[in-house]
């Protein structure tokens, strides 16, 4: 028996009002742009916010049950949800089994009117009675036509001839149902944590194009993440060596638009009043690349991430004391420059178990006049300069950088400015001894589309530049299609090119060995000339086919010890319709990391090999199937999108 069916029985035994087999199930409100959306708890967290119902004869106030894994709390007795990591506005619970559809969502009704239709449902039932019509509080009303069709009828005020307001009972009638049968209801994720990842967002207070906040993505990132475990580490997840990754978010936008601070104020006062809509979105979202640049503002980003990240942590230990697992971090745009940063000023120290027990006061901050290297970094001067990492060479103060309380073991940029930053900053080479003090691995993964980003292992090694970045496999395995028959084109390009200079040396031999006056003069120019085309040609192709970006070191150069001697330029493979116009995609494909399976998968790999655990060899197809979680701006409670890109 599954323990989805476990949970079914055990709360269909406990509830007190399940009369006719009906289940109790709780529900989450969302609110999105004035939106009210209802999700359902998975069968596990619904199971425990009933046990906490039903055990209401102690006399506890303030019963509070944590759901999602431990990133929310409920308050059963305010019918409250918040979260535990992140700030954010307490939403709605409730118990719920009846249910009425609007704008093809279901919402659940109120606990008191679900109770009032379930009663009289029953009386329907037992005296075999239809047609029944039931007054709502709100002068509304319910009508059972049978046990499968049950309408809600509206009533809305119009006004009449003389402007009175009248009943109109005219009003499209809601769709009435009873119980869960057909809800998409998870049966709740695995409780063993194996990684904890922290995700900074970059500019802005959304992260991509459907304006959702870096809560929103990381909570679909994390969903995908799970699906693809589950798919291609199935051997290890029945076997119990694995369970999931924990994906926490950190931001760091409030703080340095808060109005504490006023900067977003100063700057309405000073902007101008035309095209303000772009002006707004300039004030709100770019200049935040210019506030990194300015040392007060900057002290203030990377004091609000380091706090956080501290925070975050203590708070996820002191919840989960048996995590024995590492810690990785991830940064979009902006935010993988604040992390790169961050982490170019740690130091080894054994000061991080003494700083776990107060996250919130400084952390040792540590001035630096120089940033310990193993080699001095070069600037294009001939004498070798010190690295001042977030200083752009203009004279600017030194800031402090607080020390983190855990190590890191990946470090993954998504669409990373970091190369650029580092070479307006006057810095010509990092060189192959440069590495993050406390951080084992580091992956610069990008769309070769995004504009933001920027490559980085030409800068530990000069000779990189040349070597195309390495490609991230498809999460279904193998290359994309359409890159698939480029590199078939051109194989077959190459080959027949071949034949066609051999066949052009023997027509020629023919031809000038027919006419021998003729044979000085035209042939060794012309076949010089055809095959300096051919050749240059060919050797092109076969330089490409050399440096194979899927090749992890096609020339053994040497690739320093950032990521422990092995590549970190990291490239997506374009979707199909994206080859049709880069320019077109440019910006979206900026933003597509969050829900990208290809960038999940290779992130999840890197995760679990760091801890000597591989994927299955083969993976079932009907496996693949990415289920995209139901957004918090959905506007479809009952049926999940799918995708298989």
């Amino acid at each position: 028996m599954s323990s989805k069916e476990n949970v079914i029985e055990e709360d269909v035994a406990t509830s007190e009002f399940d009369k006719g087999r009906l289940l109790r199930h709780w529900f989450y409100e969302h609110i999105l742009h004035g939106k009210k959306r209802w999700t359902p708890f998975s069968f596990i967290d619904s199971q425990a916010l009933e046990e906490a119902f039903q055990n209401n004869n102690n006399g506890k106030e303030n019963r509070i049950v944590t759901t999602d894994q431990g990133r929310f709390e409920v308050n059963i007795d305010e019918r409250l949800r918040q979260p535990v990591y992140w700030t954010e506005e307490a939403t709605q619970v409730r118990r719920a089994s009846w249910f009425y559809k609007l704008d093809s969502s279901w919402f659940p009704y109120e606990e008191g009117i679900a109770e009032l239709l379930e009663s009289e449902y029953q009386e329907a039932i037992a005296s075999n009675e239809w047609h029944r019509k039931i007054d709502l509080p709100n002068k509304e009303q319910v009508v059972f036509h049978d046990p499968n069709v049950m309408v809600h009828f509206q009533q809305q005020l119009t006004s009449d001839s003389w402007g009175s307001p009248q009943l109109n009972s005219i009003a499209k009638p809601r769709v009435v149902k009873r119980g869960i049968d057909d809800f998409h209801i998870d049966e709740g994720d695995c409780d063993k944590v194996d990684h904890l990842l922290f995700m900074v967002h970059g500019i802005g207070s959304v992260c991509d194009l459907r304006l959702r906040t870096v809560e929103e993505v990381v909570d679909e990132f994390r969903s995908i993440a799970q699906q693809l475990i589950q798919a291609h580490y199935r051997s290890s997840y029945d076997e119990g060596k694995i369970g999931r990754i924990e994906v926490l978010p950190v931001s760091w936008y409030k703080a340095l638009h808060s109005e504490d601070n006023g900067i977003d104020e100063k700057l309405r006062s000073i902007t101008l009043e035309s095209i303000p809509r772009l002006r707004n979105f300039t004030n709100e979202t770019l200049l935040d690349v210019l506030f990194y640049t300015s040392p007060i503002f900057s002290q203030n980003i990377v004091d609000t991430v380091a706090k956080a990240l501290n925070k975050k942590y203590s708070m996820f230990i002191n919840r989960n004391p048996n995590f024995k697992g590492r810690v990785s971090l991830a940064g979009h745009s902006l935010g993988s420059l604040i992390l790169f940063d961050l982490l170019c000023h740690q130091k080894p120290t054994e000061m991080n178990e003494e700083n776990l027990e107060n996250p919130d006061e400084p952390k040792s901050p540590i001035i630096m006049k120089k940033i310990f290297m193993h080699q001095p970094v070069t600037r294009t001067q001939s004498k070798p300069i010190d690295y001042h990492f977030g200083l752009s060479g203009t004279g600017q103060a030194l800031m402090q950088y607080p020390s983190l309380i855990f190590d890191v073991q990946n470090f993954f940029a998504l669409g990373s400015p970091i190369g650029m930053f580092v070479t307006i900053r006057g810095i010509d080479k990092l060189g192959l001894e440069f590495r993050l003090p406390t951080c084992n691995s580091f992956f610069n993964i990008f769309h070769p589309y995004d504009p933001v980003a920027y490559r980085i292992e030409a800068l530990v090694n000069p000779e990189l530049s040349t070597v195309p970045p390495s490609l991230i496999p498809h999460h279904k395995g193998r290359k994309r299609m359409h890159l698939e028959l480029k590199e078939t084109f051109q194989q077959v390009s190459a080959e027949v090119k071949t034949k066609l200079l051999t066949s052009f040396r023997n027509v020629t031999d023919t031809v000038y060995a027919l006419n021998p006056l003729n044979k000085n003069i035209n042939q060794k120019a012309i076949e010089k000339d055809v095959e300096q085309i051919l050749n240059k040609q060919l050797s092109e192709e076969k330089a490409e086919k050399i440096e194979s970006p899927t090749i992890e070191n096609p020339r053994k150069i040497n690739l320093g010890v950032l990521n422990q001697g092995r590549r970190f330029d990291y490239v997506l493979q374009e979707a199909p319709f994206e080859i049709l116009n880069e320019y077109l995609f440019a910006l979206s494909s900026h933003m597509v990391y969050w829900d990208s399976a290809d960038t999940i998968l290779f992130i999840v790999k890197e995760i679990y090999s760091s801890m000597n655990i591989e994927a299955d060899k083969e993976v079932p197809q009907h496996t693949l199937t990415i289920e995209r979680p139901i957004s918090r701006s959905s506007t479809e409670l009952l049926v999940p999108s799918t995708s298989t890109t």
